[in-house]
């Protein structure tokens, strides 16, 4: 094979397609987790309302990432599933448009799970089904660096049209590139000839396998655990460097992109090296930038000090693709979109508990001490990577 090729799968035109919808999927969420939370402490939230907007969202996605993620495998139909859910979030950002009451924005972001839901895993499986064996990972990078820069983006852009336009404004943006995605995918995507309806169960006879099963668990058990360190600040990040260190919004936006965009440009790297070199030193790599984010974040005073804080913890993400291509590798075709749902539903679920517990020790604390006790949570983590989980097949 040669390594020089950046992408290749069995039809770059689904890929770049895939591209194109998650580059704008993963805007609308980077918007909306930055600047929900800041509107509804304009509208008087308290901190466990602003952590609810981020762990309601979560906790929802608890369900809906397998469920659909299971729908996905029985039809083997992604196409239909990734279109219906991104089409289905239009109308919910331009009902939020219009309101003002803290409860209603919470229920409405909640909802916007029920759909992207839809989007998420199925879109991993379909990267899966495309992809030859030994450029999984590397075709996961590339996507992860497109969601990626969706993610640096979405601040920015939120930050500004807050600013100049208002937070009305701002949702109906959002409604319209989550429409203009749908249509991107339903005119360029499609499924792969080779994935067909299961005829069996999703995911449930990988349970049954001992060998896939030990794993599993002990990736999500070490996800669970490291997207605590993440999850614990939450929505309240952009809060702390708004009202502690004094940054604007738009500030707040242009720190966000500096650090999502160096992870934008890593991302393809790490994920061609890790097919290469196995995916525990890569998952290690992205837990141990979360804990140093969040150390240099606790001593942080100054704006430079921000922009490294960013770059580091910006670098999360990197255990989420890696752990993504590591499942990919040890599961059966038809039961990838089930494997993967379930495995950002146990995401969700730390992102969900995390967010809430957060709250609650602000409440009780300090912004710094959460900061503070977040960094525990990846180091945690690279433990049980090293100590309990096997490198997956095929590497070596």
């Amino acid at each position: 094979m040669d390594r020089r090729v950046l992408v290749k799968t069995y039809d770059n035109r689904i890929f770049y397609a895939l591209c194109v919808l998650d580059f704008l999927l993963w805007m609308e969420w980077s918007i909306s987790t930055s600047m929900l939370p800041l509107y509804v402490h304009d509208l008087g939230g308290s901190p466990l309302e602003v952590s609810l907007v981020f762990s309601v969202f979560a906790g929802v996605c608890v369900f809906t990432y397998p469920f659909w993620g299971s729908v996905s495998d029985y039809l083997g139909r992604r196409k239909v599933l990734i279109v219906f859910g991104m089409a289905s979030l239009f109308p919910i950002f331009l009902l939020m448009a219009n309101q003002k009451e803290v409860l209603h924005l919470i229920l409405l972001r909640g909802s916007t799970a029920i759909f992207k839901g839809a989007v998420v895993p199925t879109t991993w499986a379909l990267v899966a089904d495309i992809s030859p064996p030994e450029r999984v990972g590397g075709n996961m990078g590339f996507l992860s660096s497109i969601e990626t820069a969706g993610i640096a983006f979405g601040p920015v852009i939120g930050g500004l049209v807050t600013d100049l336009y208002g937070f009305p404004s701002l949702w109906i943006l959002v409604a319209a590139e989550c429409l203009v995605g749908a249509i991107v995918f339903l005119l360029f995507g499609s499924d792969p000839p080779r994935t067909g309806r299961s005829t069996r169960r999703p995911f449930i006879k990988t349970f049954r396998k001992p060998s896939s099963t030990s794993k599993i668990y002990v990736l999500c058990l070490s996800f669970s655990i490291f997207l605590l360190g993440f999850a614990l600040l939450g929505p309240n990040l952009n809060v702390y460097l708004f009202e502690d260190l004094g940054l604007s919004r738009t500030m707040i936006g242009i720190t966000s992109f500096a650090g999502t965009g160096v992870t934008t440009l890593i991302q393809p790297i790490l994920g061609s090296y890790s097919d290469k070199y196995g995916r525990k030193p890569f998952l290690i790599f992205g837990a141990l930038n979360l804990a140093l984010g969040n150390l240099v974040l606790f001593l942080a005073r100054s704006l430079p000090e921000v922009f490294v804080t960013r770059i580091l913890i910006s670098n999360y993400n990197i255990f989420n693709f890696i752990g993504s291509a590591y499942i990919s590798d040890i599961v059966a075709q038809k039961e990838k979109s089930a494997a993967l749902g379930f495995f950002g539903s146990v995401g969700s679920a730390s992102r969900s508990l995390g967010a809430i517990v957060g709250g609650y020790i602000i409440a009780m604390t300090s912004i710094p001490t959460l900061i503070l006790v977040s960094s525990i949570f990846p180091a945690l983590s690279i433990g049980l990577v090293l100590l309990l989980l096997d490198e997956s097949k095929g590497k070596g």
